[in-house]
Order: structure tokens, then sequence, then C-alpha cells
């Protein structure tokens, strides 16, 4: 390929930064490069992303279809002596057959999207809810007299080849026989497009997008349809012929989830575990469910016509999750499993990251990215994602419950077992009494909270020397054991109607399983660790280096690129996560901000206002002396900052430490407390340690106080859910304090255990003397430990600062960020505004400098019409304007006519042209008296005789509608058994107003009662067949 091009093919006329990003992702992409990218929250970088990589996929199709049009003409005249004329026949015979299929695809998706726009306008126009079939029963439970169900097959652990055959879709040991006949099916023959259909018989180059959750991949998808890019055929294969209408080639895009987000099965989604959404979807497929109980929407061999429907009208729009989900519930299809059928025909594939980070999840979507373009955003956590997704935690008491399942389901099919089923479970029974021993006797011996676990110890009880750990793994994968287990625990349960040990919402025989895999195939990488809570007692399996993991992504695919808002510091991508990558192909970029540079300052703040120096380090950081003085210098910057100020600590033991001082009365201040001395300028708001769905109505309540004037300052944690993903734009973060630096607890043995495994590492792959290799082993190590930490500092920075013409001044406090190491480690925009001085300044100084910062800045307002709801964070998004400078407008009026409110009273005009207090003497005279002051004054009208009454709107979300029916009447819902009604939920009644319209429903008609709905609740109600009603 040549030169880089020239347009890009933003939508938007793209900031100098972005440029510089699209023309380096364009180079890595081209060069197959592995690259880290930088760029600041607020700079558009999804969509120099979209643009970037899509370009250069464009193009690079365009030369591979060139080639193959090449290629063929060359083939078609291998012979010798062919003339001219024949050569060039035989090419644009090849180059029509190309365009005219994909023309003919592209037709195609066209005439889907006007139908599927004239489908959307007339449901716009009707309003009402749309006819549905009712579903028979989905029940796949067995009978009550037939526990057959439960009953193992025969298990030859001998049959190596049968044993040792890879699973090229995972987890489908309990799939039928036509089920795994389809699936193969769907591999070979929908994933590998027809010659007829698209002329790509191979798996063209695609983009595997992957970010954190779906909700960022949501708004990714809403980003991509603003990009129009040009066509993939080449100039030179156009026929030219001016009758045929060019049909536009939009961008080609699947969204993939799990069987959790996809699910259409009423009785199966509302389960709610993912395990356990998992383990009924493959119930219902088993060969021993009669074929009018099984999942009505999997994929049949007679459905192969509408599985291609499917696909595409996938590829006609850009859909997100909840699309996805919609269209298989219109059609009447599993868009999980038929999803599969539209990997190869896309362009564009976005993905959560357990679905790309596990191999498991790979092979059990049948996906490769074996020469594709891999791109993970938001990647400044991968690293922990990747450990995070391979770790297993597991509990005491749940192993105990486990033990009791097995043991009751060995005692009840003992005699109908097979002898290596018998075998093999007491072998597991064995080994799980023996894990059990060993936690029981950390509880009885005198050791700390926390500490390390010799795998070997785990497995010394009696008769566990003598299990064959790699044969017995091989058979919790491939016997269904846990399957059968759990499902005749929940029959028994239901059948004799009693409690059979504690069974949590997610099978404990399941996490059970998740864990002894590890115990007995341990990862050089793997450690073992126990923790001690209240009265029970953590097991857990930690990763502690993701790097052989990810690696088998980055051979795989052709580049692979890390992108990120606050990615630095970037040294463990190159030591650690990359360390096997030639320096060559690995490449690191870090962009600057596009806001202007006077719109950000950056401090460091050593002592305070009493001249404490500022040292949170462990030894030093529960002096009372310095968190007095830390209260009274944040008093004193919350009067040079206005609007919001966020401050975060470094974890929440200590600000529940720092609070706790903060109450106390000063001595000498008559009952003044530091808390009292911060809200005479800001009110105060924090944030606790458990507040699950409260945090969003504790951000709500920030907004709004801000809203009104009053400034307010919120007390977070660094690594807390208000450190990453939220956005503090404008008002909303005027000033970001960082409290200390939050080093993790280096006297925990997890932390120990990494950054020896580190040091490890660095050891082994250095040279030199043992001193010198000691050396560099003890830097690697405290350069990871400092890593961990910044990281986390450079998320809670990245919080403010949100788009260009926002403005805000950041404070580090504590001694520790003057020095240079930490301050190298800083993002560089941020570096690029530290505001640095040869002499330390007091803190009193340092406030007069932000005085002069702020009172430099264009002060801004909120419009008056209602903000629009941020579908990430739950906090409203300001739009803001200048307010005019006040050279610019009347402060004082010096002339006008005496009407206008000059001379005699009688001469006035009243209303409304005064300033605060027309009226005042005459038809407002009565309420100026009564309400004085602000009756009209510079805040507007006052609200008198306000009541909250009349404000109260509690809401729900439209997932939590069927919890409050209960769960017989539910369940027979679902089920089919009661058709002849459908169930009444009266929100008033149960303490809610609104219906709101996050999640899913399953398509059960039902009546909700309340006083509003918004329109998305409305719509997927009606969608369910169900019906609305406004009650006063």
């Amino acid at each position: 390929m040549g030169s880089q091009p020239q347009n890009f093919h933003h939508p938007y006329s793209p900031y100098d930064i972005q440029l510089q990003f699209m023309r380096a992702l364009y180079t890595c992409l081209e060069e197959g490069k592995v690259a880290v990218f930088e760029s600041p929250t607020g700079t558009g970088k999804s969509l120099s992303l979209i643009c970037g990589s899509m370009t250069w996929l464009r193009e690079h199709k365009r030369n591979a279809l060139q080639d193959t049009v090449n290629k063929a003409s060359c083939s078609a005249g291998d012979g010798d002596g062919e003339p001219e004329w024949m050569l060039e026949f035989a090419k644009r015979e090849s180059a029509r057959a190309v365009t005219e299929k994909r023309r003919a695809l592209e037709a195609r998706l066209e005439k889907i999207r006007i139908e599927e726009e004239k489908q959307r306008r007339a449901t716009e126009l009707s309003g009402g809810p749309r006819k549905r079939q009712r579903l028979d029963t989905l029940s796949g439970d067995p009978s009550p007299e037939q526990d057959d169900q439960f009953i193992l097959d025969d298990y030859d652990s001998e049959a190596e080849e049968r044993m040792t055959t890879s699973k090229k879709l995972g987890d489908i040991s309990g799939l039928s026989s036509s089920t795994l006949e389809l699936l193969e099916r769907f591999k070979e023959q929908f994933s590998a497009p027809a010659e007829d259909e698209t002329g790509d018989g191979d798996d063209d180059v695609k983009i595997f997008y992957c970010s954190r959750t779906h909700s960022q991949l949501s708004q990714f998808s809403s980003e991509l349809r603003r990009v129009k890019m040009p066509s993939s055929m080449p100039a030179e294969l156009s026929t030219g012929d001016a009758d045929t209408d060019e049909v536009e080639e939009r961008v080609k895009h699947l969204t993939l989830g799990s069987r959790k987000n996809l699910c259409i099965n009423p009785r199966v989604m509302t389960l709610g575990n993912a395990t356990a959404i998992n383990e009924r979807c493959l119930e219902l497929q088993q060969p021993g469910v009669a074929a009018e109980k099984r999942c009505p929407y999997l994929p049949s061999k007679e459905d192969e016509g509408q599985v291609l429907q499917f696909r595409d009208h996938t590829l006609a729009t850009i859909k997100d999750i909840e699309d996805m989900g919609k269209l298989g519930k219109r059609m009447g299809i599993c868009p999980y499993y038929a999803s599969r059928s539209v990997v190869k025909h896309s362009e564009i594939v976005t993905l959560p990251y357990p679905l790309l980070l596990q191999r498991s999840a790979r092979e059990a979507l049948d996906l490769s990215v074996k020469n594709h373009v891999v791109i993970i955003d938001e990647a400044h956590n991968l690293m922990d994602a990747i450990s995070n997704i391979h770790s297993v935690t597991i509990r005491l008491s749940q192993l105990q419950t486990a033990l009791f399942q097995l043991t009751t389901y060995a005692r009840k099919f003992k005699a109908r077992l097979k002898g290596k089923n018998r075998s093999y479970i007491a072998q597991i029974i064995r080994l799980i009494s023996s894990i059990a021993d060993h936690l029981r006797s950390i509880i009885g011996k005198n050791l700390p909270a926390e500490g390390a676990v010799d795998p070997s110890d785990l497995m010394a009880g009696k008769g566990v020397d003598q299990i064959n750990p790699y044969k017995l793994s091989r058979y919790l994968q491939e016997s269904k054991l846990v399957r059968k287990v759990d499902g005749y625990v929940e029959f028994s349960k239901d059948k004799e109607n009693q409690q059979l040990g504690d069974r949590p919402s997610s099978p404990v025989l399941f996490l059970v399983q998740s864990f002894l895999l590890p115990l007995m195939n341990p990862s050089a990488e793997g450690r073992f660790f126990y923790l001690k809570c209240h009265d029970d007692i953590e097991l857990k399996y930690m990763l502690l280096d993701p790097t052989n993991h990810f690696r088998e992504i980055v051979e795989d695919a052709r580049a692979v690129i890390l992108a990120g808002g606050t990615m630095s510091p970037m040294s463990d991508y190159r030591n650690l996560l990359f360390s096997y990558i030639a320096p060559s192909r690995l490449d690191t970029f870090s962009y600057g901000h596009v806001i202007p540079p006077e719109n950000l300052t950056a401090h460091t703040l050593v002592s305070g206002v009493l001249g404490s120096e500022f040292d949170f380090t462990y030894d030093s950081r529960d002096s009372e002396k310095m968190i007095v003085d830390l209260g009274r210098t944040v008093a004193t910057l919350c009067q040079a900052i206005p609007d919001g100020v966020v401050a975060f600590f470094p974890s929440y033991d200590y600000l529940s430490r720092i609070l706790t001082i903060w109450r106390k009365p000063l001595a000498g201040e008559k009952g003044q407390t530091i808390l009292g001395l911060i809200e005479r300028n800001k009110s105060i708001l924090y944030e606790g340690r458990d507040m699950g769905s409260k945090t969003e109505d504790l951000l709500q309540e920030y907004t709004r106080t801000i809203d009104s004037g009053q400034g307010a300052m919120l007390l977070s944690v660094v690594g807390g859910k208000l450190s990453e993903g939220i956005n503090f734009s404008d008002k909303l973060g005027r000033g970001v304090l960082i409290i200390g630096l939050p080093f993790p607890n280096i006297r925990s043995a997890v932390w120990q255990a990494k950054i020896q495994y580190v040091e490890q590492k660095a050891y082994n792959s250095s040279s030199g003397s043992e001193k010198d290799r000691q050396s560099i082993a003890k830097a690697a190590g405290r350069d990871f430990y400092e890593n961990a930490c910044m990281r986390a500092v450079n998320q809670c920075i990245g919080r403010a600062i949100r788009h260009r013409n926002d403005y805000a001044a950041i404070v580090m406090i504590d001694r520790r960020y003057e020095k240079a190491n930490i301050q190298g480690k800083l993002p560089a925009w941020i570096k690029q505004s530290m505001v640095r001085r040869s002499v330390r300044r007091p803190a009193g100084a340092l406030a007069e400098d932000l005085s002069d910062f702020f009172s430099g800045r264009s002060s801004r307002h909120i419009r008056p019409h209602p903000p629009s709801p941020n579908t990430q964070t739950g906090l409203v998004e300001h739009i803001t304007v200048d307010k005019m400078p006040t050279r610019f407008s009347k402060t004082r009026k010096a002339r006008g006519h005496v009407s206008a409110g000059y001379g005699r009273v009688g001469k006035h005009r009243k209303h409304p042209g005064g300033r605060g207090m027309a009226g005042g003497q005459h038809h407002h005279r009565t309420n100026l008296d009564k309400y004085h002051p602000g009756y009209f004054g510079k805040v507007g009208m006052r609200y008198f005789h306000k009541t909250n009454q009349q404000f109260w709107k509690p809401t729900i979300n439209l997932d939590k509608l069927w919890s409050l029916v209960p769960t017989e009447t539910r369940e027979a819902y679902l089920s089919g058994q009661k058709t002849d009604t459908a169930p009444v939920i009266d929100l008033l009644s149960l303490g809610y107003s609104k219906v709101l319209g996050k999640g899913r429903i399953p398509e059960i008609p039902i009546v909700v009662r309340a006083r509003y709905f918004s329109k998305d609740a409305e719509q997927k109600i009606k969608e369910a067949g169900g019906v609305v009603e406004l009650v006063a």
C-alpha cells in the first residue's frame, strides 16, 4: 500500500491531535504492529479509532479485491500465445463477477434498511402493541417420577482419543446431535459465504473492537453510525454502466454478547444469573428433553433460510446488544446462536472483555482472531481484567454445601452408577474434603488474616495423593457431573419441599468445578491465597501474570491496538505484557488534550496552612495534627475553587478516619469543626463503601447542589465507583484534589506474591553479575508497584476536563508528588500544565494562584431547559455558554426616560423593566413586604409554599418489574400455565411513581399502573403485549 490517505472521512473537522492519532493508527495497522495509544477523554478518541481503522480496512479490502481479479485474469491467460484482447476480456469478466456479487449484497441490505425504516415509522404512528404468538410451556423439568434424567452416562477414562478431542464450540457436551450438526453447519456453511452471495469465500480481514461493558460498546456503536466510508470496490472494477445505480456500502457491524445478554426465552432469561442461564440453555437442548419442551428459538436444520435472513438484517444497520435481542424476538430465532453466521461477513465486531480475553469464550463462539485486527479500548485496566477473568474465589461454606450435595447424589444413585463414575465421584469428594479440612485448620491456628497457600497442602488429605489430577480434570469437563448433581438437588428440593443446604443464586458446584480445574492443573503464573472473613474463610486462585493468556491473541492477530484516556505509565506494557515482542514491533503514543494550555493548571502541595508537611505514608498518615491541617487547607482551597470539587482519598478506611477527626470540635473555635469550615463554601457529600445503586442518587444530589449555586465537594476513594467512567465536566469538576498516593497494601500476601513474581521474571531475563541482576529485579518490582499506584491516580485526574472548552485545577497533596519518578508517570498533557517553582509555595499562596486562575475564566451557566442524561454515568451533561463580559453589559442605568424608573413614582411604568424591586410600591408591595428579600432578586422567582409531596417521583427500571410479582404467580405466567389473565402491577401501592426503560422484560402481557412512564418503558411494555395505565 502506498502513502497514507489525506482523508480519513471523519464526520467533523478533526482536531490536529485526531489527525496525528489516525495517521499513526493507519501506519500501525498497515505494518502489523502492536501499539498503545493514549488520548485524553474529550479528544474524540472513539471517532479517531473508527475513522483510522475503517479507512485502512476499506483500503486493504480494495487492494485485496484488485489482486484477486488480477490473479484470476492471469490464471485465465496461463496458456502461451493468448492474445491481449482475450486477457483483457478475462479481466473484465472477473471484475464484472466480483462487482455484481458485491452490488447484489449491498442492494439486498439496502432493501432491508428501507423495510426496517417503514416498520419503525409504522410502529411510531400506531403506538399499539404488536400481536405475538404465545409460547407453549418451555419447561424442560423432568417428571417427578423420572429421576433417570440425573444418572451419569457411562464414562471411559481410557478413551484417550474421544476425551482429548478439542471442542471448537466450547462447552457443548450437553447438546443433542442435531444441534451439534447445525452448529457445525453454521461454521462451515454460513461462516464461509457461498460464492453466489458475496463473492468472498475467505474470511476477510476484520476489526475486533473490545471494551469493558456493553454500555461502552453501545456508545461506540452510536459513534459508528455517524461515519460514512467510501466503497471497498476499486474504481478500476466499475462496470461503467450508467443504468446501474450505485448502492452505498455501509459499515457492516456485529455486536456479540453472552447468553445472559441475548437470550430471548422467557423461562431462561428471568433466571438472572449467567451460570444458571448457560446451564438452563444447555439443558433445554439435551437429547432427553421432549421436542415440544425444547427451546423453540434454537435454530434447526429447517431454519437455515431464517438464519441467513437474520444475518442480512444484522448487517443492514448498526445494532447494539439490545437491538440484537429485539431482532431475535421479531424473527423468532435465538440471536446468541444465529449471530455466529454473521461474524465472517462483518467488517467490525464489537464484544466485551470476557468474550475476547478468555479462550473458552472464543471457542464457544467459534471466534478466531487469526490475521485480524484487535482494538481494545479503555485498556488501562487490561492486565487486571485478564487476571480477574482467570481467577476464582470460593468460601469454606460453599465447599461444605458442595460436599453435602455430592454425598447426597452419590448415596441416591450408588446402585445405579457404573464403576468409573463411582470412582471419580469418590475422588472428588475426597479432594473437596481435603481442601475444606485445610481451611478449617487455618481458622483454628493463630495465623494472619490472609496469606499464601501451598497447593500441596490443599491436596494432603487421605487418599488424595492417589488421584490422577489430569484424568480427574478431564472427567469434570466431560462427564456433565456438575450439571446432573445440581439438577437433582433442585429437583429434590422442589419435590420434597425442603432445603438441601443453602442454595445461592449461582449453582455452587459450578463454582467448585471452576476452582478445582486450576488446582489440578496449576499454572506457573498462578498462586493460591486464603482470607479470613468474619465466621468464614475464602480460598482464592489468582493469576499473577496475564502475559501468556494474552499472548495467544497477540501472536494470532495481524495487529493489536490498546487505547485509553489514561494509559500512563506505559512501562508495564513494554516490560511485562509485551515483554516477548521485538522492540521494533511495539509502539507507544501519547497525545495532548484539545483544550488550550491555559485551561488547566496542575499543582503539587507539600504543606498545609498550619505548616504541617503532608506525608501520607503508612507510618505517618494517622497524625491527627496533619489531618486537621489537611482539613483547613481543603477549606481554604474550596474558597478559591468555584462550583464542584472532587477529592480522592487512598481508601475507604482512611476516608472514615479523616471524617472522624474532621467532625471533632476544634480547640478554641467555640464548637466549630473542619467540616463546618468547608461547608461555609461547599456542601459536603461522600462516597460510602457499599453504596451499590445509591451511587447514582449521590451523583444526582451532587449535580443538583451545584446547579442551585451552592457549590459542593464530593469526597471519593481511589479505585471506588466514582474514580472510573464518571463524567465530572464543567461545573461538576472545577477542582480535583488527590490526597496521598494510593499505593496497594505492600504487606498483603497477594501484593507480596505479585512483586516477587515480577522481580523473579526480571531477574531471569537479565544478564550480568549477580549484584546487577538483583538490582534490576528490585527496580522492576518497585516500578511495577509505583505504576499500579499512578495508574489509579491518573484515572482520578481524568474525571475532569471532558471537552475542548472545559477548564479545571488539579492539586496533588503529598510531599512525594514532587519526586521526579512520580511526576514522570503522569500523562503528558498533565505534565505540560504542571506549575513548577524553585521554592515551595505555601497553601495560602496556592489558593491565591487558584483564585487568579478562575477569575480569568469565563463563568458558565446552565441553559434553562432540562439537561440531557448521560447514559454511561447517570449524570446530566450541561450545555454551557459563555456569559457576556461585564464591559459589554449594563451594570448600571445612567440614562433613560423617567417612566423607566427615575423621578416620581407615579410616572413609572412599574413592570417589568425594573432591577429587582419593580412594583414594590404598587401592585407587588404586599408580596415584597411579606417575602422580602428575594421576591424577584437576582436568583429569579421564589417558589413559595413549596411542598416536596408535589415532587415525589420514585423510579423503578423495567427489568425489575417482574420481581414485584409473587414467585408462584410469576412462575405460573412465565411457564405458560396461566394464560387467561395478565398480571397487574400497581406501582403506586408499592411505593413507585415512574417506570424507566432500562433492561428487558419477557414477552408476556402485563398491565402496569403508574403515574409516569418513560418513552422507552412504554414502548418495551407494549412490544411485549402489555398495557400501561396512567393513574393519579
